[in-house]
């Protein structure tokens, strides 16, 4: 079939739910107006109508908090709490971390809010597994290539062979949904300048002189200055103390050796999986892979020198040492060892029909200088059910139809009330067509060197994400945890 007659499949998302409980009313701000009225309501039933006055006068803000809104659709009761605890933060010195000095413990990953969490295991063929103590988790986490998904001017790949390779995505992620142990998948690809510290060490060993030695350099230069990265990722969290996960730990021994050998399981199954799908690699990383892409990130001065050991025995990064040693935070940026960030989620995704691979102009996004944004953007699902996922759309139907009677005595129902009875109609309908549900949500940490850098780098980022059709919003107030969460594919994800 030609290029030309061939019709390109659309995509199209919903907009963000905004029923809520009841009028748009989500469950914090229901607890908040429950709360501003169970004092008024106590007043009156003691039949003091000046104490109900003076109730309702004092709990009013927070009453209004429940009803009022921010861009980001959080109740401002929320927010102002969230900005307290920020405040909070500041003032006992817990929004500036420094890495602790003393003997490195092997095995124990160190990061900022998250003392004593988390260990590095390996497997019996060199794999990394993140193990969370608190939550009784354990990521593991593969580089993965395709013949390329997002759209872009040198892409290579067709239409045809970029809905193939969705659908055969669309495929894995549905058994994925099924199997009760996974708790969370989590999709990253990061952008940053390349590296061609190894050729050119390679080639000052030769100690060619001469014209031809003269441009060979000079090529080398020129590609240092283009060369750009874009590796993807995928980690796999799997639940080990639900029951399924329990199950298969006593089927491979119990204790740590029956948690390594579910990992290797699991490891195989996906990398068999994935390669049916049309992905050309599938690799999993060690613990020194593992943590020179999180020690990149928040240092990217120090990657070179990492580069420089590609291919030697030390390649890599201790894990023990993926940490940041300092890391300072901000309303709206976090500041590490050599680097600054800027964390966003994503609010909307395109609300207009648009062709897949539509996040290349976020994967390709470019200052006005010319260069890469260096970014990280993390797409972090959660699976759901069959029968759960059908529970929740009956009771957002139910929801759907108590608002539709309130409102049908006022203006009735809008156009986007419409609008999220049809998301409705079309999640119920993915559903029965065999579809697994994963309740996801997007993240990107754009990473500058400088202040300057930064706010140059977010503004290109923000218009890039405004070709693509979504809305980046600022995680302000949390500019910590959504650093550490996105750098670090933990399975931790953000509340």
């Amino acid at each position: 079939m030609s290029t030309d007659s061939y019709e390109i499949a659309k995509v199209q998302y919903s907009r963000r739910p905004t029923q809520g409980v009841i009028l748009g009313i989500d469950k914090y701000g229901v607890w908040s107006i429950g709360i501003a009225i169970a004092p008024v309501l106590v007043f009156l039933v003691a039949r003091n109508l000046g104490g109900a006055l003076t109730a309702a006068l004092i709990m009013s803000p927070l009453a209004l908090g429940g009803f009022l809104k921010t861009e980001a659709g959080i109740p401002w009761t929320v927010q102002v709490l969230k900005i307290l605890k920020f405040h909070r933060r500041k003032a006992t010195g817990m929004a500036k971390y420094r890495k602790k000095t003393g003997p490195i413990v092997k095995g124990q990953l160190e990061l900022p809010g998250y003392p004593n969490r988390f260990e590095i295991w390996e497997t019996s063929k060199g794999s990394v597994v993140i193990w969370d103590k608190q939550s009784q988790h354990a990521s593991i986490t593969c580089v993965v290539a395709s013949p390329g998904m997002a759209q872009h001017s040198v892409s290579v790949a067709t239409p045809e062979e970029r809905e193939g390779l969705i659908a055969g995505w669309m495929t894995v992620v549905g058994a994925w949904t099924r199997r009760r142990q996974i708790a969370k998948v989590t999709v990253q690809e990061r952008t940053r300048p390349g590296s061609i510290v190894v050729e050119q060490q390679h080639f000052d060993a030769l100690k060619k002189t001469g014209p031809l030695a003269e441009s060979y350099q000079e090529a080398l230069n020129l590609l240092a200055q283009e060369v750009v990265w874009r590796p993807s990722t995928i980690t796999l969290t799997l639940d080990m103390g639900g029951r399924e996960g329990r199950s298969l730990v006593k089927s491979h021994g119990g204790g740590k050796a029956g948690v390594l050998g579910v990992c290797e399981q699991e490891m195989g199954s996906t990398t068999e999986a994935l390669m049916q799908a049309g992905f050309t690699r599938v690799a999993w990383c060690t613990p020194r892979e593992w943590a020179a892409a999180g020690r990149g990130t928040v240092d990217p001065v120090g990657e070179t020198a990492i580069d420089a050991r590609i291919g030697e025995a030390f390649e890599g990064v201790a894990p023990e040492l993926a940490g940041p040693m300092s890391l300072d935070e901000d309303k709206d940026y976090a500041e590490t060892d050599s680097a600054f960030h800027r964390t966003y989620w994503v609010a909307e995704w395109p609300r207009i029909q648009t062709i897949p691979g539509f996040m290349g102009n976020v994967a390709f996004a470019e200052s006005h200088h010319g260069f890469a944004v260096r970014h990280t953007f993390s797409l972090v699902g959660t699976p759901v059910l069959m029968k759960d996922a059908m529970k929740r759309i009956a009771q957002e139907r139910k929801t759907w139809r108590q608002n539709a009677r309130f409102k049908q005595d006022r203006a009735g129902t809008t156009i986007a009330d419409n609008a999220d009875w049809h998301n409705l109609d079309a999640r119920e309908q993915d559903l029965v067509d065999g579809q697994g549900q994963l309740e996801f949500s997007g993240y990107l940490v754009v990473t500058a060197v400088t202040r300057d850098e930064l706010e140059e780098a977010c503004a290109a980022m923000e218009i890039s994400a405004a070709n693509a059709g979504i809305e980046l919003l600022v995680l302000a107030y949390e500019q910590q945890a959504g650093l550490i969460s996105v750098a670090y594919p933990t399975g931790m994800g953000m509340k």
